[in-house]
């Protein structure tokens, strides 16, 4: 412990002398200004933090909390202002993010991002603003469906660490970031002045715990020993930690009402904090949308209150987008919508925006109420499935909580007669019902958000060009201009290295691209051929979806966990011939045990019928050449590249059942064009740029799969695979049963459709923050085929 902490002083003193002397000093400065005007604007606003056993308690008053969770860079700059203002009209007390780190540091522990949607800082000078408390989750790991949980890839690098457990080189670095945090966010903590009022150090740790042995509970104790000697005045949280004294332990999950008990009777002096209410779920590839019902949702909260419940916060309140490539999972979509009371877009996800915000104008009328009165220690049973916890003389929750029954149950209660459906709570004060969870007033319109409401906007494609990845100049000043070059043979751009068998992917990509080129020449053998003269590839193991191909010609696709087998048909059966095997990520891994050792990529034997080719002498390269020489970047020099004019696409002639090619239903029975980059150039004349009040998508559902850049900001992945590992509900969804306890699996919507066709561009960055623009520029790596020319940008006009 000793030596970790004297390397811990030494490289942190070397840290600040870095600073000191100009790395990122631009970004720094700016950063002392801020503070410094902080300092002048906030000096005597210092609000004291401390809790006891009932709730937080904030300058001497106690506080009931509700919270959200708004993930900065989810969303785009710009953005912020709106969503947390109308957070704030809803009622909505305290904002919850996380830090994440390998937005902050991607590349490199000696760099520093901290602009655009990265600007923390910025946005907790406008929760500020708009008079919100700030609960920041440092970590560092997040989970939060966010690639690779938070963690930078280059931690891997680092000999014998081992993440989230009582390992020095682990801790040397957790500490390094969160002192530099908490340095870097000093006066935004509550008692100099600031938002923060609660930090959470690690997160649902106590869930793993048990995989790290002896040691996991010698680092969870450790975790709260360093967050507080970082002395921040405020209270420490360890969300699902209930083995941790120093830190207010905390509960996440679809319901927490049963927690309190046992939270109390172990921590008596600890408030009881919902941390993460999942009012939704996040969606993989190749499933349905799923949907929780809003009564279903309601239930939940109010009973947690009903118990003794001070804080919830909703995970999340508005999720956004995934841009760039920032989703997790593996095989998480690019929206992160989560079916929550914000959608995608930043507007009103109806009703269940509407019926939260009353219920937290509820909330805050009983508020005294109930801070004011210890929760019953027991409710009190007026039938099987009906109790009431009462706080003082006026003010009482009733809840049904049965599921056998459609029926309501009829009860007694302070001499008034009252009707209550199952799966409900009624919040009575002096006889008058304050609230029901399950009514839903007349002519209420159910999913009505804004991707139900995008109308497309014809004729502002001006113009689209195209050229092959395969055909791309290397951009290198030694070279001639348009000199053709082999994606999966150059050596000028991107890392790439040899060796006699395969290596793993993100040894070679550092995690800059989803893509790895795996790249052997071959001389078949008659090992190779079936009896029927047949080629066969089988790659045994690898992660996470490959395209083949033979001298630059697409062979067939994959998925992991299968099994890789596909016909190969070299052209005019050449027995020698180049097996060029695209590997690519979609997404890391965001929750589980010892990510260290996490791997992707080509793992397991490479054979062609029974030649075994796994050391035939491989060549691997990092990333796509369009990606290496920044195709997508506004100020990239177009003159060395090849454009040319995109031509309606041909329908195939016919379909190669032995393909295991991805599918989208507009897609597929188009001609294969393979790793095609295209350039669309669009017209924003006469278009509507208020933020306040429009939003703008893309329509992809002409294509099949590959990433988007707009104006050189990057949107995300793309796909357009069908939601056929779902079973979907057939009834609307204001027909949804909501009684009984919910999972995803089974409320989810938009089967046999694909996972997701609209891709959230925010609208300063297609205007590129000058609303004066009249065009912006599209840029579209497409793996397989598709039509560009349908393509549509939409648009949605909110009447707030």
């Amino acid at each position: 412990m000793g030596t970790i902490k004297n390397n811990f002083q030494l490289l942190w003193l070397l840290l600040i002398i870095v600073l000191v002397n100009g790395i990122s000093i631009n970004n720094f400065k700016n950063k002392e200004i801020n503070f410094n005007k902080r300092e002048i604007e906030n000096g005597n606003n210092k609000i004291n933090v401390t809790y006891d056993g009932r709730s937080l308690i904030i300058n001497g008053e106690r506080k009931l909390l509700i919270s959200g969770s708004v993930h900065y860079p989810r969303t785009s700059e710009e953005m912020w202002p709106i969503i947390l203002k109308q957070s704030k009209d809803a009622g909505i007390d305290m904002i919850e993010t996380y830090i994440f780190w390998n937005i902050h540091q991607p590349n490199s522990p000696s760099e520093y991002y901290f602009q655009g949607n990265a600007n923390i800082t910025k946005f907790l000078d406008l929760c500020q603003e708009y008079g919100l408390y700030v609960n920041l989750r440092i970590g560092p790991y997040v989970c939060a469906e966010w690639t690779y949980g938070g963690f930078p890839i280059w931690l891997k690098e680092i000999p014998n660490i081992i993440y989230r457990d009582y390992n020095q080189q682990w801790m040397n670095e957790m500490s390094i970031w969160m002192e530099f945090v908490v340095k870097y966010l000093t006066n935004y903590f509550a008692p100099n002045g600031g938002p923060i009022v609660l930090a959470q150090v690690e997160n649902e740790y106590g869930w793993l715990e048990e995989e790290y042995g002896i040691n996991g509970s010698e680092y969870a104790k450790w975790c709260i020993e360093f967050a507080t000697n970082l002395n921040i005045g405020i209270p420490w949280i360890m969300c699902q930690q209930n083995n941790i004294e120093n830190a207010i332990d905390t509960c996440n999950g679809y319901y927490c009402h049963d927690w309190i008990a046992g939270h109390l009777d172990q921590f008596p002096n600890q408030p009881s904090f919902w941390t993460e209410n999942w009012i939704g779920w996040f969606e993989n590839w190749g499933q349905a949308k799923p949907k929780r019902p809003v009564q279903d949702m309601l239930f939940s909260n109010a009973r947690f209150i009903a118990y003794g419940g001070s804080l919830i916060n909703y995970y999340m309140w508005f999720g956004g987008t995934n841009f760039g490539r920032t989703s997790g999972g593996p095989w998480i979509i690019t929206s992160y919508d989560y079916d929550a009371p914000l959608d995608e877009f930043g507007q009103p996800n109806e009703p269940k925006f509407s019926l939260s915000s009353k219920f937290h104008q509820v909330l805050h009328r009983i508020e005294n109420d109930l801070l004011n009165n210890q929760p019953p220690k027991s409710p009190i049973f007026l039938s099987q499935v009906t109790e009431v916890h009462q706080y003082g003389s006026n003010l009482s929750f009733i809840t049904n909580f049965g599921i056998n029954s459609s029926s309501p149950d009829i009860i007694q209660w302070m001499n008034q007669t009252y009707t209550i459906q199952p799966w409900s709570v009624l919040i009575i004060y002096n006889n008058e019902i304050l609230f029901d969870t399950s009514f839903i007033p007349p002519n209420t319109l159910f999913n009505n958000n804004t991707i139900n409401n995008f109308k497309p906007i014809n004729n502002v494609i001006q113009s689209i060009v195209e050229i092959s990845d395969f055909h791309l100049n290397n951009y290198n000043n030694n070279k001639k201009d348009n000199e053709n070059v082999d994606s999966s043979n150059s050596n000028d751009s991107g890392n790439s290295i040899n060796s006699i068998s395969p290596i793993e992917q993100l040894l070679i990509t550092k995690d800059t691209s989803d893509y790895c080129w795996y790249s052997t020449n071959i001389t078949t053998t008659s090992s190779s051929y079936n009896d029927k003269g047949n080629l066969f590839l089988t790659i045994s193991e690898f992660y996470d979806y490959v395209h083949v191909f033979i001298d630059n010609e697409y062979q067939g696709s994959a998925s992991s966990p299968s099994l890789c087998q596909l016909h190969l048909k070299p052209q005019d059966n050449s027995t020698t011939f180049q097996l060029q095997i695209l590997s690519m990520t979609i997404g890391l891994e965001n929750y589980a045990a010892h990510m260290e050792n996490y791997t992707r990529g080509i793992l397991g034997s490479v054979l062609i019928g029974n030649q075994n080719l796994t050391n035939n002498q491989w060549l691997m390269k990092s990333g796509l050449v369009g990606e290496n020489i920044k195709i997508f970047n506004n100020n990239n020099n177009d003159n060395n590249i090849n454009w040319i004019q995109t031509t309606t696409p041909i329908s195939l002639k016919y379909s190669d059942s032995s393909s295991s090619t991805p599918s989208s239903s507009s897609s597929s029975s188009l001609i294969q064009k393979p790793l095609t980059w295209y350039k669309l150039n669009i017209s924003l004349i006469g278009l509507p740029n208020d933020i306040s009040s429009t939003v703008y998508a893309l329509n992809m559902s002409s294509m099949n799969k590959g990433m988007i850049w707009v104006n050189g900001y990057s949107i995300g992945r793309y796909w357009l695979i069908e939601a056929t590992q779902s079973v979907c509900n057939q009834s609307s969804i204001e027909n949804y049963s909501y009684i009984g306890e919910y999972d995803p699996s089974n409320y989810r919507i938009d089967c046999n459709q694909p996972s997701q066709s609209i891709y959230s561009v925010p609208i300063d960055w297609l205007f590129n923050n000058n609303y004066n623009n009249q065009y912006a520029t599209i840029i579209i790596i497409e793996e397989l085929n598709g039509d560009p020319n349908e393509i549509q940008l939409l648009f949605n006009k909110i009447i707030n």
